[in-house]
């Protein structure tokens, strides 16, 4: 699907290395903590009303960016808690009184199956952060040639606001577009 942008029929370099920028600017985790999440969520606010292109690029970084953190937060939790118990034989329990949570039958749980499971959590979480630098440096290669590249397995947590022809404001998880340029 072709897309152009607002002021003119076709994207400008300004644009386009913006939107670069917006992708690389992901990288910022390791310059400072959250740096993933403030240097992008800074430069889309900016950007984001001069064009829709940069609206969109925004958008897809900052998605990516929360869902790698919801992924880290369960393979490092699952790491941490199954490799921990399989070093405390199951001794390891929680409890919350007013909600009555609990973590129990980890005393099943022999040795090597915790500390295998532990491990292959934390071999995943691995693999996730050589994968998010991988396609963060692909989004921004696609971003360079004008197209918004929409990262796979990434939620919707920020969704396009699209206006129809009454007016309404409704969310639309959009197809991907390619922006033309010169």
């Amino acid at each position: 699907m072709e897309f152009q942008s607002s002021k003119s029929k076709v994207m400008t370099a300004n644009e386009r290395n913006i939107g670069t920028i917006l992708h690389l600017s992901a990288l910022g985790q390791y310059l400072f903590p959250f740096g993933n999440f403030i240097l992008p969520a800074f430069i889309w606010s900016a950007k984001k009303e001069t064009s829709p292109m940069l609206e969109a690029q925004g958008r897809s970084v900052l998605n990516f960016q929360l869902s790698v953190f919801v992924y880290t937060i369960v393979l490092v939790g699952l790491g941490l808690l199954l490799t921990l118990s399989a070093f405390t034989k199951g001794m390891i329990s929680f409890q919350w009184d007013d909600q009555s949570f609990a973590i129990r039958n980890l005393e099943n749980i022999s040795f090597s199956t915790g500390l295998v499971v532990g491990i292959t959590a934390f071999v995943l979480f691995a693999l996730l952060k050589i994968t998010e630098f991988v396609l963060i440096v692909y989004g921004a290669l696609e971003a360079t040639r004008g197209k918004v590249y929409h990262y796979p397995l990434s939620i919707p947590f920020l969704r396009q606001r699209v206006q129809n022809s009454n007016a309404q404001t409704i969310d639309s998880t959009s197809e991907p577009k390619v922006f033309t340029s010169e």
